[in-house]
């Protein structure tokens, strides 16, 4: 975490009901499940949240008094995260710190009355793993023989860098071969299930991305275009598996992790995919702002900072071009 947060005060609770930490996270979920009720938030968000809370607020604060809550608390909070916060007692990452942290701070904003303003946490961007060209080469050499719906997903991912729930939740109805594009509308994620009646702990949902900026049309390269025109199916099948039945993401990144064993290339996740395509891509030259669209992220400036990391060579090419006719 780049900085502490130092400017908190101490804060008394607006509930008088409310007494501890714990307290207020079930109040906060009990109203958030009450939104939930009424469609105000998505349910992947409020799965996420419960999870957040359960997992890694609660046990920290359990006894805590809301009354006692300052940031030394929390600057405490943010470190044993950092350093103890991940599966088995490792560290964990900066992203997920903050959003914990984050979280937090919606919770005591709702909840306390606090005397002065604060902002949310920063963090910094974790390296990003990318395929190199030999892989890459590798890679693409072997979903060439014997492709199947399967493989054509995998060289969907590579050419359109979409993400595994959006490639899992999408269906022909969302390729439109005459005007070569394709409309990502969708995305499938596993979350817990909220039944308690139910055996399963968890359940698959798919539903429109988390921000509007995914929802996208990705234009389709000629030589995708010819590939695509051999497995088009109904409209109501899905690309992956040409019928019906969905293929989940875990149990597609287990057949994308098969693919690189087979074609002896490193372990690596399905992510690796998108983070390949988008270096690629602005290594050869495409404007940082049509890379974030393609990506559907939600702001030029991520992907300017998630991608952009010119080499000495290319400073080197650069400066010289400004050097011309001095």
């Amino acid at each position: 975490m780049a900085r502490k947060i130092n400017n908190i005060n101490k804060i008394k609770s607006n509930h008088l009901k409310l007494r501890t930490v714990e307290e207020a996270v079930k109040k906060f979920l009990a109203d958030l499940k009450i939104k939930l009720a009424k469609n105000k938030i998505k349910e992947s968000t409020f799965s996420r949240y419960i999870f957040l809370c359960e997992r890694h607020i609660i046990p920290y604060f359990k006894d805590i008094s809301l009354e006692h809550i300052d940031d030394e608390h929390l600057n405490e909070f943010i470190q044993y995260k950092l350093d103890n916060g991940g599966l088995e007692g490792k560290s964990l990452s900066h992203k997920t710190t903050n959003d914990i942290v984050s979280l937090l701070l919606q919770i005591v904003k709702n909840y306390c009355k606090v005397d002065s303003d604060f902002e949310k946490p920063s963090y910094k961007l974790s390296d990003i793993t990318i395929f190199t060209e030999k892989e890459y080469g590798k890679l693409k050499a072997y979903l060439s023989i014997g492709t199947d719906s399967k493989k054509l997903g995998i060289i969907v991912a590579m050419l359109t860098g979409i993400r595994i729930g959006e490639l899992c939740a999408l269906k022909w109805e969302n390729i439109d071969l005459n005007s070569e594009v394709i409309t990502i509308n969708k995305t499938m994620q596993r979350i817990k299930d909220m039944d308690s009646n139910k055996k399963s702990k968890t359940k698959i949902i798919i539903d429109a991305p988390k921000s509007d900026s995914s929802i996208r049309e990705i234009p389709v390269p000629e030589i995708l275009l010819r590939k695509l025109e051999k497995f088009k199916a109904n409209d109501n099948t899905y690309l992956l598996t040409n019928t019906t039945n969905y293929i989940e993401p875990r149990i597609y990144q287990r057949h994308f992790k098969s693919y690189l064993a087979e074609s002896d290339i490193k372990d690596n996740n399905f992510h690796t995919l998108r983070h390949t395509f988008a270096t690629m891509a602005i290594a050869k030259g495409v404007d940082i702002k049509t890379v974030s669209l393609l990506l559907g992220h939600t702001d030029v400036s991520f992907t300017m900072k998630r991608y952009v990391h010119p080499n000495l060579e290319h400073k080197r090419t650069q400066i010289e071009k400004l050097a011309v006719g001095f």
